[in-house]
């Protein structure tokens, strides 16, 4: 089952790896999050990832930085003909930070990919691909041989990967782009930014079409065309995400809390967050770094 808190259980290493997955049949993105950093490397493919209310296209080359708890989704359009290739891992970034602090410059970017507060943090690496591929390779070797959890062989990964970027873009993430040039922002970007300021209220989809211009059933068509997902999915996720955080960070009743985000009707409110968490609100807010069911 899916869930919008997925935690990555590390098992006393340091890395989880997955490396050169491939997907040829359907691949239905969903929102999520976990509780500690995750790095996805697109080999091929054609879709969309949603992070930070911005739409980015799916393409060889391209680079992802998820921050700890960073609401993202990814959705790929594969078939034999067009599949899903990437390289995903997850990290704990308070051991890696560790590794890094010898390297000034490189450790400074690691720190800004981590605890940045950027719009998001994504690079297009396609002149580089192949550098990145290698990367990958030789640690892959090294992890085939027994030696990848020692810390030379991920020290030298982090330093190489960093290097990359900091040689692509000058250690800043590249702006949303389908050409050379700055696109116009999506209709699905704009919807996003309004459910930001309105998702604590009862979403109104006939407002949000008149906001938009646009007529209701084109704006859910447009949304889900846009991101791979409903309204109401995106809606959930960012409701569910903020009473994760006013969990962790106050001390409000969980009712209070539900009314908050907009469900003031406690008892599904409760339901919800255990369906999308996995979890009770009080269970969560005992251990927000994982899950009980």
């Amino acid at each position: 089952m899916h869930r919008l808190f997925e935690p990555v259980h590390l098992d006393r290493k340091s890395i989880f790896w997955d490396y050169r997955m491939r997907s040829e049949s359907e691949f239905k993105g969903y929102y999520h999050w976990h509780q500690i950093c995750e790095i996805l490397f697109v080999h091929e493919g054609r879709g969309r990832v949603v992070v930070n209310r911005q739409t980015w296209d799916i393409r060889r080359g391209m680079l992802f930085f998820f921050q700890p708890f960073q609401l993202h989704q990814v959705y790929a359009d594969v078939s034999p003909d067009t599949p899903y290739s990437r390289t995903i891992f997850y990290m704990d970034p308070l051991f890696m930070d560790q590794l890094l602090r010898p390297f000034a410059n490189r450790h400074a970017l690691f720190t800004a990919l981590w605890q940045g507060s950027h719009h998001g943090q994504v690079y297009d690496l396609k002149e580089r691909a192949e550098i990145v591929e290698w990367i990958y390779e030789t640690y892959d070797e090294a992890r085939q041989a027994g030696t990848g959890e020692e810390d030379e062989e991920l020290t030298s990964l982090l330093l190489q990967l960093m290097n990359c970027l900091h040689a692509a873009v000058r250690s800043a993430p590249v702006p949303p782009t389908d050409s050379p040039e700055r696109r116009t922002p999506r209709y699905s970007e704009a919807m996003m930014q309004w459910i930001e300021e309105h998702y604590h209220e009862e979403i109104n989809l006939e407002k949000l079409a008149e906001q938009m211009h646009l007529s209701k059933s084109y704006v859910s068509k447009v949304f889900q065309q846009e991101t791979g997902s409903c309204i109401t999915d995106y809606v959930t996720a960012r409701r569910i995400k903020q009473a994760c955080r006013l969990l962790e960070t106050t001390n409000l009743a969980v009712e209070q809390i539900g009314d908050a985000i907009g469900y003031p009707n406690a008892s599904y409110f409760i339901q919800l967050f255990k369906k999308e968490v996995g979890t009770t609100p009080h269970k969560f807010r005992k251990h927000p770094s994982r899950t009980t069911n």
